[in-house]
């Protein structure tokens, strides 16, 4: 496991090593699209990047385009396994997280963060050449990226923006606004709002069973089991601090949650 990065990709525990490296351009995509949707200073630039990207990932540019990125997947990935469409997907998803309206409860965003974090796993899944239905990831593991590439996007984001994913009735039942998180985010509402959103333990833990045939690589998955149990302390941890805080802590991962997570892991037979 990649100790340095917070953005863990869940492709990195199933693919060889020989492919591992095909994936490393398409993590840098992954990179710029929560770059531009959590860092852009106005919505309408983001909305102009994300065009860029949609135009130049088009099936009619893809093959000529220039940006570096893109020309090192192009020299990387096996011929026909990079899909135009699943790319056109993600940025799609990207540009409704601006539209979209608040989610109305937990479930709500639940279900979002699966879907998006499934946009991922299916593009991470055909670059590396694996079929669908090769691997089924467990639900609860695609709700903990969704989140954290939530949380990983919301750093970057001051007032306008911030916190809009929120559930409504969370913010309601803990009295607090979207300014709050902003103006005042030491108060105790927002602390509490947070702990129960971010910490919360509602979701399936590692005792999920993982489908896999024999084109994925099965040595991989102890630590498939480690990383939903680190998703899991990242989260929780999360909670714990105010969202000034949140940048400093998604940017590392302690030793000590690592071992946690991999004494949990060593219970499971792969």
């Amino acid at each position: 496991m990649n100790k340095t990065n917070p953005a863990f990709r869940i492709s990195q525990v199933f693919v060889s090593r020989d492919i591992a490296e095909k994936l490393l351009p398409l993590y840098a995509l992954f990179s710029i699209v929560e770059q531009i949707s959590g860092h852009s200073s106005e919505e309408d630039l983001a909305h102009s990047k994300l065009a860029w990207w949609k135009l130049e990932c088009s099936p009619e540019r893809l093959d000529q385009s220039r940006h570096p990125v893109l020309q090192e997947l192009r020299r990387t990935v096996s011929p026909g396994n990079l899909n135009p469409q699943l790319i056109n997907r993600l940025l799609i998803a990207a540009e409704s997280r601006f539209e979209a309206e608040p989610p109305s409860d937990i479930s709500d965003l639940e279900g979002r963060c699966e879907r998006w974090a499934r946009l991922q796993l299916d593009l991470e899944m055909a670059v590396s050449g694996l079929l669908p239905g090769a691997l089924e990831i467990p639900a609860a593991t695609l709700v903990r990226s969704g989140l954290l590439q939530l949380l990983r996007e919301n750093s970057g984001k001051k007032e306008q923006g911030a916190f809009s994913w929120v559930p409504l009735n969370l913010m309601a039942k803990h009295g607090v606004s979207r300014n709050d998180f902003v103006d005042q985010p030491e108060s105790d509402g927002v602390k509490a709002l947070l702990r129960e959103l971010i910490g919360h333990d509602r979701l399936p833990g590692t005792q999920l069973a993982v489908k896999i045939d024999a084109t994925a690589d099965f040595s991989g998955m102890r630590n498939f089991f480690a990383i939903q149990g680190l998703y899991a302390r990242k989260l929780k941890k999360l909670g714990k601090v105010p969202p000034s805080k949140h940048v400093a802590e998604l940017s590392r991962v302690r030793v000590s949650d690592l071992l946690t997570a991999w004494r949990s892991a060593r219970r499971f037979e792969c």
